[in-house]
């Protein structure tokens, strides 16, 4: 089966029973007099408009991918440790070597078996966007989550109201019909979202709170829970990376810095690996 076919659907449902709603259940209410729902469906449409849009932009954009390397020609190169333990914020974490990508995976990362690239900042895959969910698009699956929650809310409601003031019921099957597909993904999509704020509020991804990586109070990424949201929303976007420099000749290539842009850059005596993560410009904020 194509691998696009998940996201092709509920592109097209999306849009299907949008439509549908805004060619019957939305003319329906506005030849209804008794009540202005006119502010309601502005706010339905835009919702639906900023869903849409971030939709796309999770798909389209690059999570984050790490190009691959060539892989190791010196003789010594091919006895390279599994592992390296580096120390971010106080904290010890151990950086992965990638067999597939031919380097030390930088914080945060992890290789996707579905895409088969090292994701930074890795998510999750989701099929549902036929796409990674990393550091470079989150903020456009978190804002796509919260305007899809509003906009099917809104949606539901609306139909629900226009099925009840319908005699007899069933004159408006395309109401009902869009009523019903609302009502069962709805509950899903909030708690997905719900599941995305604790995860922002603890300073985590899916990856990490799935594999139990940082235990109770271990997690050297979190800024707190205010600046948490603060970093995800306001932070620059990050640039795609486009290459590597080398940092280290003598030993095993332990990680990279961008060639342009901000990032994960290690310092400059890199004998005990200690990386700087890169933090919030609270003059920004």
């Amino acid at each position: 089966m194509c691998k696009a076919f998940p996201f092709i659907a509920a592109l097209v449902i999306l849009i299907t029973a949008t439509g549908v709603y805004n060619a019957f259940t939305i003319r329906g209410l506005l030849n209804d007099e008794s009540i202005n729902f006119i502010p309601i469906i502005i706010i339905s449409e835009i919702a639906f408009l900023f869903t849409l849009v971030n939709f796309l932009q999770t798909a389209f954009t690059d999570p984050g991918v790490l190009p691959k390397e060539k892989p190791p020609i010196e003789e010594n190169e091919f006895h390279i440790p599994l592992f390296k333990t580096v120390t971010i914020n106080s904290v010890t974490v151990r950086l992965k070597y990638c067999d597939t990508c031919n380097f030390y995976r930088p914080p945060r990362t992890s290789h996707c078996s579905m895409c088969n690239r090292c994701i930074e900042n890795f998510d999750h895959h989701c099929p549902w966007i036929n796409n990674c969910v990393g550091k470079r698009n989150y903020k456009y699956f978190f804002s796509f989550l919260m305007w899809l929650s509003v906009h099917t809310l809104l949606t539901m409601a609306i139909c629900i109201y226009r099925v009840a003031v319908v005699k007899p019921l069933w004159s408006d099957i395309p109401s009902l019909v869009v009523a019903i597909i609302c009502f069962l993904v709805v509950f899903p999509i909030i708690g997905l979202l719900t599941f995305h704020i604790a995860l922002i509020r603890m300073g985590l991804t899916t990856n990490e709170q799935v594999t139990h990586k940082f235990p109770g109070s271990n997690n050297p990424y979190t800024h707190g829970c205010w600046m948490n949201f603060v970093y995800m929303f306001c932070k620059p976007q990050p640039l795609r990376y486009t290459g590597y420099t080398e940092l280290c000749k003598t030993k095993p290539r332990l990680a990279f810095k961008k060639n342009t842009g901000k990032g994960y850059k290690l310092q400059s005596d890199i004998s005990d690996y200690s990386i700087q993560v890169e933090t919030p410009e609270l003059t920004n904020v």
